[in-house]
This record gives C-alpha cells, sequence and structure tokens, in this order.
C-alpha cells in the first residue's frame, strides 16, 4: 500500500510526490529473529552454567565432554551438596552424591593416557620419597581415589 502527501491533496501536477511504501506484514528479516533466539539461548545457558561452546554446531566431543565437567564442577556439584546435607539431616545417615566421578574418561585412549600418567605420578612420587599418605592427600585434592570429600 502506497500513501502520500499527492493523494491528499488530489494529486496535483506530481502524484508520486511524498509516496513511501509502508509494510503491512512484518518483515522478518529486519527483525533479528535468529540472533534474538540465539542471544535468548546464550543468556538462560549462562544462567544455568552451560558453556556457549555447547550450543555451536561445530562443537566437537572434547569441548562437549569439557562443557560436561564444567557444568557438573561449578553448577551440579554445589547443588548436590546441598541436597546431601539435606538428605543426611533427614535420613539420619551420612548421604554423599558425587557428580564429578561419574564424568572421568571413559574412552579407551582417554583412559590409558590418564592410566599412563598415573604411572608416571606415582614413579615421580617415589623417586621425590613422598609416603603413601602424601601421594593418597594430593590424589583425594584433585578427585582420586575415596574419601576425597567432594561430595
Amino acid at each position: 500500500m502506497i500513501e502520500g502527501v499527492a493523494q491528499a491533496t488530489a494529486a496535483g501536477l506530481n502524484p508520486n510526490l511524498g509516496k513511501a511504501p509502508d509494510q503491512l506484514t512484518p518483515d522478518l528479516g529486519r527483525a533479528m529473529t535468529a540472533e534474538t533466539l540465539e542471544a535468548a539461548r546464550d543468556a538462560i545457558g549462562a544462567a544455568f552454567g552451560v558453556l556457549p561452546g555447547l550450543m555451536n554446531r561445530s562443537t566437537t566431543g572434547p569441548m562437549v565432554r569439557e562443557a560436561q565437567r564444567h557444568l557438573a564442577g561449578w553448577i551440579l556439584q554445589p547443588l548436590a551438596e546441598l541436597l546431601a546435607e539435606e538428605a543426611s539431616a533427614k535420613l539420619g545417615a551420612t548421604v554423599t552424591i558425587d557428580v564429578g566421578r561419574p564424568l572421568q574418561a571413559f574412552d579407551a585412549g582417554g583412559r590409558a593416557r590418564a592410566f599412563a600418567a598415573l604411572i608416571d605420578a606415582i614413579g615421580n612420587a617415589k623417586a621425590l620419597g613422598l609416603t603413601p599418605a602424601e601421594v593418597a592427600g594430593a590424589l583425594s585434592a584433585v578427585n582420586w581415589g575415596g574419601g576425597d570429600a567432594n561430595a
């Protein structure tokens, strides 16, 4: 629909004077719906501790694993500790909830690298003369082994 000043004055000598197109339907291309959706999704994910890279189309397996570890360590584990504390108080027994341990490497290559790193670390610990208690303390500090008080 086109409406202008010339139509209001009976078109006069210049019928195209002041004419401008008026859109009756929304122009979704200029409304930036895709960008708005992406920004909203990233903001909601950030509020819940989900890394933006997890939503990227080109995200690979290692990024997904790291994002899951981040989510478990910084968001879910503190919540799990609160739940475990409340459950312990209500049930009268110690309750532990550990969301980190299940995220350790499940693939054969990752487990082999982790094992090789552990053997190397144990060899270095022996060479340095560390006691088993010192090694156990170091392992629990990085959430390896039982009794690490992670949950």
